[in-house]
């Protein structure tokens, strides 16, 4: 029986812990902060045991890395170098579904090495976004084409009948991870040419997008495309974007929160006797640089908070972004739920509790790419190249009462991959992610039981 050990239990876990025991019959050690989070996936089945682990307690992870037969990292990506080299120190094999940072980049020779796999970015995006292109790429590549132009989208959202808020947008997964993640700067390619997004700056810079058959969408840059050059085998000349799609009207949003500078980790705040409206007040006067050390006036009116907001932001009071602060409480006399926390998480509680999924409402996952490619011209020399666009899209709803699409299209690619490595059948050693077809041709084979399957359109141009 082979051990695997799942550092983490959160929100996308349950379905590659189900898959672990249920499927493949191995044992699950499930170590993490919160053992209550563990035992209830678990669910009391035999081959299942959850551990207390918190992230410093490096010597535990020693003892956690060499006791297992893989290692599956779920945990905040900021960890993963310390779990990497403890794989390396007794060479189990790890993946994770997180992206590769640069000093998990560096450790490639260390990994080939020690004979293991460190696989990244095997969820959905990243993950089923790469599998889904370079099914593509390898296609075109093995007519005899050049692709010359890759986009790719991907987006965690409500099912389009439970879209029931004005942000168009409920959570799936870790919510401060979402704001957190909304301030990272973007790169990509226009014909070769770089375009950059700083963090601050990232919302200013999106598009309407209608991608066939699916709906119609604002996109945004998703962190640096740039670097997956190499990864997708493709030349500096080539445009290469990738996006995340959201419903309309997020993008001015976060642009808005960003400004005010509600998404702030910098430092924790006393929030005890203070309201929403008060929170909103401080922030405006942090952003305007008149900061008190109590974080704007007590009792601030409803009614003058949200005239500031519109103020200060430069919109009238009804515009659809002071709407959304109002329908989501930024602006009541409430008292905030929190005693103590930065400044995000007073806005991700509230959030939590207006954009959750209610009981028996239906996430969705849309995964769309669209490759342009010239192919060699027959006969006479003179003749023109033809060109066309291949298109391959996934959309995949999540069950009712049951687990969410985003948890599923998160975890269970990584849970496929795992045990092909376990099984022998992933040879390939060092940093990877599932950009080879000796991982992505199983990995969406067997994806497509479960209901992830890509459909293809292709248009000549």
């Amino acid at each position: 029986m082979s051990t695997v050990v799942v550092l983490g239990a959160g929100m996308v876990t349950k379905p590659m812990v189900d898959y672990f025991l249920d499927r493949c019959g191995y044992r699950v050690v499930m170590a993490t902060r919160t053992v209550s989070k563990a035992e209830r996936i678990l669910a009391g089945r035999a081959a299942g045991e959850a551990l207390a682990w918190t992230t410093n307690e490096e010597d535990r992870l020693d003892e956690l890395a060499e006791g297992a037969d893989l290692v599956v990292s779920m945990i905040p990506p900021t960890m993963h170098i310390p779990v990497a080299r403890a794989c390396l120190r007794h060479r189990t094999p790890m993946v994770t579904t997180s992206f590769i940072s640069p000093a998990m980049a560096g450790l490639d020779e260390e990994a080939k090495a020690a004979g293991i796999p460190i696989l990244n970015e095997i969820g959905e995006d990243p993950g089923l976004d790469h599998m889904g292109v370079m099914q593509t790429l390898d296609a075109i590549r093995d007519e005899g084409g050049r692709a010359f132009s890759v986009t790719s989208y991907g987006a965690g959202l409500p099912a389009f009948e439970h879209n029931r808020n004005p942000f168009g947008y409920k959570f799936s997964w870790s919510p401060k991870g979402v704001m957190l993640a909304a301030q990272t700067p973007a790169a990509y390619l226009q014909e070769g040419r770089r375009v950059e997004i700083p963090g601050d700056r990232l919302f200013e810079h999106h598009w309407i997008v209608e991608i066939e058959g699916i709906g119609v969408f604002e996109t945004y840059p998703n962190r640096d495309s740039t670097r997956y050059l190499p990864w997708y085998d493709l030349d500096e000349s080539v445009s290469l974007y990738r996006g995340l799609l959201r419903f309309t009207g997020w993008c001015n949003t976060m642009r808005a929160l960003i400004a005010l500078g509600a998404l702030d980790d910098s430092e924790a705040i006393e929030w005890t006797g203070r309201t929403y409206a008060d929170y909103t007040a401080g922030l405006i006067s942090r952003a305007r640089g008149v900061e008190s050390a109590r974080e704007g006036e007590e009792g601030v009116s409803t009614a003058r908070v949200r005239e500031e907001t519109a103020e200060f932001l430069g919109v009238e009071e009804i515009a659809d972004v002071i709407q959304r602060f109002e329908w989501l409480g930024l602006f009541s006399g409430e008292p905030v739920a929190l005693e103590r926390g930065a400044r995000v998480d007073v806005l991700v509680a509230l959030m939590l509790r207006r954009m959750s999924y209610a009981p028996g409402e239906r996430d969705m996952i849309i995964v769309h790419d669209e490759i342009s490619a010239e192919f060699p011209g027959a006969g006479a020399e003179n003749r023109p190249a033809r060109r066309e666009t291949r298109s391959s899209s996934m959309v995949v709803e999540g069950v009712p009462h049951g687990d969410s699409a985003m948890s599923r299209a998160v975890s269970l690619p990584a849970a496929i991959a795992a045990r092909l490595i376990l099984e022998g059948k992933i040879e390939t050693t060092g940093v990877l992610m599932p950009t080879v077809r000796e991982i992505y041709k199983p990995v969406l084979a067997e994806l497509e039981g479960f209901g992830f399957e890509f459909s293809h359109r292709q248009t000549d141009i």
